[in-house]
């Protein structure tokens, strides 16, 4: 049996790189962080689409990351139009940047965001707002109002276009996490000033506030913002169950609010331990290392929905019916009136 009747995974990375050769036998993640700033991914399609068929998911939006390329998919969404939607960021400046091309500035991955939406071939801005991926090796920390400012211009874009942005919230225990890059990763309150002052833009937060851990206290913070502001939302992939149910108690989150999104493509296994809440959960594991294969993010993510007893149109609205609306999918769906109205912004949009 099928968990729902339209499945859309949000949070796809359909490339990869071939990094073994670049990390000389190293198994650590800021090895691995640091190689892939300078090389080329490849199209790890074949295996999506293996995983898709298997688990039953009807779509998937491609996200680049800053590391990898909005090309291929571009290129993926042109191949398999049913199957494919693409959100963009600015890859091009981040690269030109690491290489010491050019300085980088938030006014130029603006004007690049802006020329790749303008296209036509891309749905919404993201992963995550933008940053200068120089800022940590010149030891140059931002402050709030400096990091706010640089995301009001990203958010600019995506109100001219009609898009929603993404914002990173959640962090891992692998990659060097720092406050140089996007430190709303773990101020997530921040995100309420933005979340005010464009109301017109449909805001994603990335994970959730979980992008791997147990720990709750960015879920509590991503909760309280998503609950304030109608144009919200959150992605749950990676959430257990009782998180989910948690949101779904909220009188002003509840299933309208909730993506399913899972970071599928990601290197970061899943971790069991023998304590009561939560048993198992994704996590970058140092002393396991890089994995080396492709994690199985579908079948641990899909069973913690098969926990939830709640009626069959809020799964579908958290499944793919909230994507539908926020992406403006409605063209792709194989029929109308799949999923409930949901009232509010975004209900046409």
């Amino acid at each position: 049996m099928r968990l729902g009747r339209f499945i859309i995974d949000t949070h796809v990375h359909a490339q990869r790189f071939a990094a073994g050769p670049r990390l000389q036998g190293s198994t650590s993640y800021t090895d691995l962080a640091q190689a892939m700033m300078d090389m080329t991914p490849y199209d790890n399609s074949p295996r999506l689409l293996y995983d898709m068929e298997r688990y039953g998911v009807d779509m998937c939006v491609l996200l680049p990351g800053q590391w990898f390329t909005n090309e291929i998919n571009a290129q993926l969404v042109e191949k398999y139009p049913d199957k494919f939607v693409a959100c963009c960021t600015a890859c091009e400046t981040h690269h030109k940047a690491m290489r010491g091309e050019i300085e980088w500035t938030i006014e130029a991955a603006a004007q690049e965001i802006d020329q790749l939406l303008a296209t036509g071939k891309f749905v919404g801005i993201g992963e995550g707002i933008p940053s200068d991926p120089t800022r940590r090796q010149r030891g140059k920390s931002i402050s709030m109002t400096e990091r706010l400012d640089e995301m009001r211009v990203i958010l600019q874009v995506a109100r001219k276009h009609r898009v929603p942005a993404r914002i990173h919230t959640g962090v891992v225990q692998g990659y060097p996490l720092t406050h140089h890059a996007m430190p709303e990763t773990i101020h997530i309150l921040w995100v309420a000033d933005l979340a005010a002052e464009f109301p017109d833009v449909p805001l994603i937060l990335d994970h959730g506030g979980l992008q791997a851990g147990y720990l709750e206290r960015w879920v509590d913070e991503a909760l309280h913002v998503a609950g304030a502001f109608d144009n919200v939302f959150l992605e749950v992939g990676l959430w257990w169950a009782e998180l989910i149910e948690k949101a779904l108690a909220d009188p002003n989150v509840g299933p309208e609010k909730l993506l399913f999104g899972t970071d599928w493509g990601a290197s970061m296994p899943f971790y069991w331990r023998p304590a009561p809440h939560p048993r198992s959960f994704p996590q970058q594991i140092r002393k396991w290392g890089i994995p080396r294969h492709q994690v199985d993010y579908w079948g641990w993510s899909f069973r913690q929905f098969l926990k939830l007893d709640i009626p069959q149109d809020d799964l579908n609205l958290i499944l793919g019916g909230n994507a539908v609306r926020i992406f403006r999918l409605e063209d792709r769906l194989p029929h109308r009136r799949l999923f409930r109205p949901v009232e509010g912004p975004w209900k046409e949009a």
